[in-house]
């Protein structure tokens, strides 16, 4: 049984009253989930395993468990397509929240995310992204 993480440190992300903001470092994108995509996202990225989503998720709304399947399965797929997912090796820590900040689930809609390249040359201008080992500032060898 295939489990995942977010793909850091090239992602990061922060959950805000039921919405997701997912950032790539890299390319300068950034992502955006709610409701249940939101809560998909933080089951998936702490280490729940596909049926375990798709559970909570028929749970916490209206639909049939192999309704949420077919999309949880949709969504990962779409999630290892932008590299925001990766496949996880280790233990999963027990600890670890399910969904997140605790807000409310909101609606049911298809699993999704939106992404977004407006702010992606203003954010890979940050010269935080060219800092090496020796620390910023810091001129090049």
């Amino acid at each position: 049984m295939t489990r995942y993480r977010a793909n850091t440190p090239r992602f990061v992300d922060e959950t805000v009253d039921g919405e997701a903001l997912i950032m790539d470092m890299v390319t300068g994108s950034y992502y955006t989930c709610l409701d249940s995509s939101t809560m998909a996202w933080e089951a998936l990225k702490n280490g729940r395993a596909l049926d375990e989503v798709s559970a909570l998720l028929s749970s916490a709304y209206p639909i049939s468990v192999e309704e949420a399947q077919r999309d949880v399965e949709q969504f990962v797929s779409d999630l290892l397509h932008e590299e925001m997912l990766v496949a996880r090796d280790d233990a999963l820590d027990a600890s670890e929240p399910t969904l997140g900040n605790g807000t409310s689930p909101g609606t049911y809609q298809t699993l999704r995310f939106e992404r977004y390249m407006d702010l992606a040359d203003l954010i890979l201008l940050d010269p935080v992204h060219d800092v090496s080992d020796a620390g910023w500032p810091h001129e090049p060898a």
